[in-house]
């Protein structure tokens, strides 16, 4: 009878699997798949990342962040969760806010991303926090204007 270690070596295609779910839009498949890592491996930070995707799937940007900076509290060094931390504080430029409230989260998530970009040694990594460096800028005359 096997037992839930012997599925350790799944949890990439989980993971997998739950990213394409939310790429079709198929929020409850996802986070089965999620939750089935979650199930298999308690401290594999996956399932919170997850979730933080799927908010960013659906626009709630507050809920995204929160995910990606309880990542963050337990991983300091996971990238890919501050590229996606910083991702979200841009994007909180397209829902309500002051001018100075926008200014603000395009601010945090430049110096989000640019530590990113100095300390990722993953190439996909960079190359997202080289893009919202990229956006962020665009931005800042946007919300200027």
């Amino acid at each position: 009878m096997s037992t839930l270690q012997d599925f350790r070596e799944d949890l990439s295609l989980l993971v997998e699997g739950g990213l394409i779910a939310i790429k079709q839009g198929d929020e409850e498949g996802a986070k089965k798949l999620f939750n089935a890592v979650g199930v298999i491996d308690p401290q594999n930070m996956a399932r919170k990342m997850g979730y933080g995707l799927i908010s960013l799937h659906k626009m709630d940007i507050k809920t995204a962040q929160k995910s990606f900076q309880e990542i963050l509290q337990v991983e300091q060094t996971n990238w890919r969760a501050q590229a996606f931390l910083a991702f979200s504080h841009i994007l909180s430029v397209f829902q309500d806010g002051s001018p100075e409230e926008k200014r603000k989260s395009l601010e945090m998530g430049a110096k989000l991303a640019q530590e990113v970009m100095e300390k990722s040694d993953a190439e996909s990594t960079r190359k997202l926090a080289q893009s919202l460096l990229d956006w962020e800028h665009e931005l800042q005359e946007t919300v200027k204007k």
